[in-house]
């Protein structure tokens, strides 16, 4: 496993200087956030590029482009083809996408079945681009449980959707050691998450979500990809990600450890 950061997490800084932070504090890679300032609005190549080639001169590389495009969209193929141009762009095949929808228990059922029948669709459009996409698993979508997730997964069958893993606060959400387990071989990127009992946002290694179980339940299920700080909490805000990327990157070391010392 690799550790990453979303680029989000700095939103309001120029992306040249967030792509310096993460590799300044140690991280592997950098998931792009997909909106101003970050990315443009209207595509720009010649932009695309310069980020892609300022993230290999810092060692990095770009683990996802983290776009917020959606199949209930208007003229969602459009925008598809948008966000897998700037993916393609930016040298990585993973494209993060939302299904939108509103909480999966309150969808209307013809936004399922329009949500269904695109991804079908979508899906067989990026494995011809040797592209991924990787459903964020968020409140207020379909996506907002593991079961709504592996429902849709049984209706696509498609290897080209897979699903991001985040724990979720709410009162009925899935455990999280659990829910790694259910999900094994679909997760494609994890954003690492944690809140305190009032579920306000902390330090990963902090809240209520026990990251320790978490990551050795990834590395059980075969998971190979990143961990990603996602969003840092509290007035040090540079002081907290050097120690969330330090957590995670101690959990992975262990579970490295752990594995080598069994064979």
């Amino acid at each position: 496993m690799k550790v990453g950061l979303c680029t989000i997490a700095f939103q309001d800084r120029p992306l040249e200087e967030v792509i310096a932070i993460a590799s300044d504090y140690g991280f592997d890679g950098v998931e792009i956030w997909g909106k101003p300032p970050h990315i443009p609005e209207v595509y720009d190549a010649e932009y695309v590029e310069k980020i892609r080639n300022l993230v290999l001169a810092k060692g990095l590389e770009v683990s996802a482009f983290g776009s917020y495009v959606h199949p209930l969209m208007p003229l969602h193929q459009k925008h598809f083809e948008a966000a897998a141009k700037i993916a393609q762009g930016l040298g990585t095949k993973l494209l993060r996408i939302w299904s939108r929808g509103g909480a999966s228990k309150a969808i209307l059922s013809t936004d399922k079945r329009s949500l269904f029948f695109r991804l079908a669709t979508l899906s067989q459009w990026a494995q011809f681009r040797d592209l991924t996409l990787g459903l964020e698993m968020h409140n207020n979508n379909f996506t907002d449980s593991v079961d709504t997730i592996l429902e849709l997964f049984d209706y696509v069958k498609s290897p080209a959707l897979k699903t991001y893993f985040q724990p979720s606060f709410r009162p009925d959400a899935d455990d999280p050691v659990e829910a790694v387990e259910r999900l094994e071989g679909q997760i494609v990127n994890v954003h690492a998450q944690n809140a305190d009992e009032n579920r306000n946002g902390c330090a990963i290694a902090d809240g209520v979500v026990d990251y320790t179980e978490v990551v050795q339940k990834l590395a059980d299920t075969g998971y190979d990809g990143y961990l990603e700080v996602e969003f840092v909490h509290g007035e040090d805000k540079l002081g907290t990600l050097q120690r969330d990327r330090d957590f995670l990157a101690s959990l992975i070391e262990t579970i490295e450890f752990s594995q080598n010392d069994v064979i």
